[in-house]
């Protein structure tokens, strides 16, 4: 899977909301490039909203951001989900979606974005994963690096625990730079060194 080949939006976007597609229908901001969703908040829409949503993915850019694959958490991939994720960004036409490199499920949603514990098996882990929804979607996965509070078994670098999972995954990267400086506050190093 190559991330380089993907048609990236440029610009400032937009988080849409349900509150927002009225509004967008009725007047377009030229300040607005792309917009953004969580698929998991707009696949089974329908009626007026599904009308809506559908005229918005025809007149923008659209990417997805992820909220529950759990892409490092200890049970399997819901599977079912992904396959309806893959439904959705064809039906839209959207080629980007991306999602936090984290786990936020354990026997069900914990409503959270947990850290991975930076080691060479969980990086074999969460490689095996992201392959496993990159396969299923048949586009790649851009991940996302994560805020955390403690790094629990630590025996690589934050640094070095993403570009093991980038390289091996085959996968894009979504860079939060807030995340960055947040952990940089946290656990004491140069966001910019970073």
């Amino acid at each position: 899977m190559n991330p380089d080949s993907l048609s990236v939006p440029q610009g400032a976007g937009l988080g849409l909301r349900r509150a927002f597609l009225g509004p967008l229908a009725e007047q377009r901001p030229d300040s607005v490039n792309f917009l953004e969703v969580a698929p998991e908040n707009w696949i089974n829409l329908g009626g007026r909203y599904g009308r809506q949503f559908r005229a918005m993915t025809e007149a923008y850019p659209f990417v997805t951001h992820g909220l529950s694959l759990s892409l490092g958490g200890p049970e399997p991939i819901d599977v079912e989900l992904v396959r309806a994720i893959k439904g959705f960004l064809d039906l839209h036409g959207i080629e980007i979606y991306t999602e936090h490199l984290s786990y936020c499920s354990d026997d069900g949603q914990l409503y959270d974005l947990l850290p991975i514990p930076f080691t060479g098996e969980a990086v074999r882990h969460v490689v095996r994963r992201i392959q496993q929804v990159q396969d299923i979607l048949e586009r790649p996965l851009g991940i996302e690096n994560a805020s955390y509070y403690a790094a629990p078994g630590q025996e690589m670098s934050e640094l070095a625990f993403l570009q093991a999972v980038l390289t091996e995954a085959d996968c894009g990267l979504l860079l939060d730079v807030n995340n960055i400086y947040v952990n940089s506050i946290n656990h004491g190093y140069q966001a910019g060194d970073f």
